[in-house]
């Protein structure tokens, strides 16, 4: 990871800070010319070694109602919500990336999947189901087997 490249996810990055970070997320992103060589050295550092830094491992947990009107006192009305430091989530922005082009590159992403790909979500894997079905429907078959 250059340190240009670095710079472009610490400027993409949303401005929200976790009481862990050292500096405050504006800080990191006012001073990041500065700060990029230094974030790229660490996060190379990190996927050469395959290390993942202690400190990055800590995040605040804290619950969070579902949805209004859950039962406040059932522990299954909630979801636990974690804020990580600024760096973590940096490192994982920049796995998440290697990874997901490894596996493009290398086609081994099932094209059905809708997760991780690019302008495919929850909705184009309900439409293809949906069509999936309509084509069931139309050849008289009762539902299409999974493909």
């Amino acid at each position: 990871m250059t340190a240009e490249e670095i710079q472009k996810l610490i400027s993409s990055a949303p401005n929200k800070t976790c009481v862990l970070d050292t500096a405050p997320t504006w800080l990191v992103k006012d001073m990041q010319g500065l700060l990029s060589p230094f974030i790229s050295l660490l996060i190379n550092k990190s996927l050469t070694t395959g290390c993942f830094p202690a400190a990055f491992k800590e995040a605040l947990v804290w619950p969070l109602l579902k949805k209004l009107g859950l039962d406040a006192d059932d522990q299954k009305s909630f979801r636990p919500v974690s804020n990580l430091p600024f760096l973590s989530k940096l490192l994982e922005r920049v796995v998440q990336a290697r990874l997901q082009a490894f596996l493009e590159s290398n086609r081994l992403m099932p094209k059905t999947q809708s997760t991780y790909w690019k302008y495919h979500s929850t909705e184009t894997a309900v439409t293809r189901v949906y069509n999936d079905l309509l084509l069931a429907a139309d050849g008289a078959d009762v539902s299409p087997l999974p493909t």
